[in-house]
């Protein structure tokens, strides 16, 4: 049979992990010679022919070709493509990565090219290899500074956006599973954990920033309650005339305010010329700034 057995989970999707196996074959120790692609492919076709089958199947053959690197040297395509799915996925994105950078034609990146060529027949492993690549990128961008939002979901059917993106949605299926997310207790280790802690840390965030605006509020409320009573008990005549004052007028040096106030002060005639009433005494003290602008807008009048 040339077409792997993938194993899956309940919902379908495909199961990373090794199988027990793969997970008993040890790490392979060195000295093994990578074999070129026309001799590699010999094999393929000798083991084809002894199986019965037809070597003239080009994808049966390829399935037949044996690993010539890393713990599954000398398994075949097809063996690895059902006992270690995640491994294979990451196989196939690093190699891509590096046939961006290279043209090598050495035996082992031939031996990767083949193996590429196998396993992308495959659709559910294609978005398996797509989604392994972006996530990579995204965790890049995630861990520098205040970039934590850029990390991708990682799980579920929103597993290609990214926790910024889920968190501030306002789509309601996506508001749902951001609330979900705040109910649920995630496995140690796991994508969900993440998930969560991101989600709570921004409702913090959210809370702190609404007190804060609340205390600012608050203390904005309080300054203007404290002006209107200043206000208030100067009256709408004073404060009017101190403004019109201060804003309208030029300044007056202190000689020329005294000489206002004085004028203001001369007694003016009430009686005959020859009565003068008796006058209150008068401390020979200066008059305060704060007379001084007072008799000024009283004299304006």
């Amino acid at each position: 049979m040339e077409h792997p057995n993938f194993r899956r989970t309940p919902n379908g999707t495909l199961v990373l992990k090794a199988s027990k196996e793969a997970q008993a074959i040890g790490p392979r120790k060195g000295g093994y010679r990578a074999k070129g692609p026309e001799e590699v492919g010999a094999e393929a076709c000798a083991h084809v022919a002894s199986e019965g089958g037809d070597a003239s199947n080009a994808t049966l053959t390829l399935s037949r070709w044996k690993v010539q690197f890393g713990r599954y040297q000398g398994q075949t395509f097809h063996w690895l493509m059902e006992n270690d799915v995640g491994y294979a996925v990451n196989l196939v994105a690093s190699h891509q990565k590096e046939r961006e950078r290279t043209g090598s034609q050495s035996p082992l990146m031939a031996n990767k090219d083949a193996f590429t060529r196998y396993a992308s027949a495959y659709p559910d492993f294609v978005e398996a290899v797509r989604f392994h690549r972006a996530f990579q990128e995204a965790r890049a961008k995630s861990l520098q500074p205040g970039q934590e939002g850029q990390a991708l979901v990682g799980f579920g059917d929103f597993k290609f956006e990214t926790l910024q993106g889920l968190y501030e949605s306002q789509e309601l299926k996506k508001k749902r599973f951001v609330n979900y997310l705040r109910r649920t207790a995630p496995a140690p280790g796991s994508q969900m954990e993440n998930a969560v802690h991101y989600v709570k840390k921004r409702d913090r965030q959210r809370a702190s920033a609404a007190t804060a605006a609340t205390s600012s509020s608050s203390s904005s409320s309080s300054s203007s309650s404290t002006a209107s009573v200043s206000a208030a008990k100067m009256g709408p005549k004073s404060t009017s005339q101190f403004a019109a004052f201060v804003s309208g007028r030029r300044s007056l040096s202190v000689v020329e305010m005294q000489a206002k106030v004085k004028k203001l002060a001369a007694p003016k005639p009430a009686f005959p010329a020859s009565f003068t009433p008796a006058l209150p005494t008068r401390t020979s003290e200066e008059p305060t700034d704060e007379e001084l602008v007072q008799a000024a807008v009283h004299t304006e009048e």
